[in-house]
């Protein structure tokens, strides 16, 4: 993901009052998915955990409520 993407979006869920982490954990609501991350742990661990796996489409609804 382009930094300046990814800073944007950051930027984006923080001021409407998310947290962004770099790995999921028992408390992860939400894991926004990438281009390439169904190649990642990261999907698994979520799945493992019950995280929701949303891509970007789905945070911009959940950004509109």
């Amino acid at each position: 993901m382009d930094p300046k993407f990814r800073y944007e979006l950051t930027s984006l869920i923080q001021s409407h009052g998310g947290k962004v982490t770099g790995s999921v954990s028992g408390v992860t609501d939400y894991l926004l998915k990438g281009e390439l991350d169904h190649v990642t742990g990261k999907c698994k661990k979520a799945a493992e955990k019950g995280t929701a796996v949303i891509g970007y489409e789905d945070l911009m609804s959940l950004l509109r409520k």
